[in-house]
């Protein structure tokens, strides 16, 4: 039984937030090696972690965290326009209050965990659901990301309305696509969490 935890960076626990932190940097540094200069002692954090920044959690039977989330609305400063603008090819970049940044998300499991390829799709589709309900709540229609071309591809197959930006590009010698996410019935009716969407409209 997975619980998914949501909150500003400022509403989180001390704890939480602190486990968070390590969290990411056992999953980007060390696991995937992304070289991220701002990391430091064990812990990830930059400069897009403030305090309304706003984060989905997701934490295991043992209470412990094994996914995450960061949204950011790109009307104020954020990764993706921020560090890799060249990611959006010819398209402008989004600067809206109806336009979120989803950024920092995984569910890659740490400390020698081992999940089989269902499980490990369940979860991921947990927080991508729980992503997009976020997201459409706090007046997101659509939201822009970035990540390697699987991560895009699992998405899709899910049934959730994507659609790359640009060309793929290489960076840190694997190929990284920007792609939209729209949070539309489509996207909704693929998690069966289409009332949020109908509701409100």
């Amino acid at each position: 039984m997975l619980t998914i935890v949501v909150g500003r960076q400022e509403q989180l626990q001390v704890s939480m937030e602190a486990e968070l932190a390590a969290y990411r940097y056992k999953v980007f540094v060390e696991h995937l090696g992304w070289d991220l200069p701002i990391a430091q002692a064990g812990v990830e954090r930059d400069e897009f972690d403030r305090p309304d920044t706003l984060y989905v959690v997701v934490k295991d039977r043992g209470d412990r965290i094994c996914g995450c989330a960061r949204l950011l609305p790109t009307h104020e400063p954020y990764l993706l326009g921020t560090v890799f603008p060249h990611l959006m090819g010819n398209q402008t970049l989004p600067a809206s209050a109806d336009i979120w940044e989803l950024s920092r998300y995984t569910t890659q499991l740490v400390d020698g965990e081992i999940a089989s390829r269902e499980e490990a799709a369940e979860r991921f589709r947990e927080l991508l659901k729980a992503v997009c309900d976020t997201a459409f709540a706090h007046g997101a229609k659509r939201l822009i990301t970035f990540s390697y071309l699987g991560v895009e591809r699992i998405a899709r197959n899910f049934g959730i309305h994507v659609h790359r930006v640009g060309p793929a590009h290489v960076i840190d010698g694997r190929p990284v696509v920007a792609f939209w996410i729209e949070l539309d019935e489509q996207t909704f009716s693929a998690f069966e969490a289409h009332r949020p969407y109908a509701a409100a409209h």
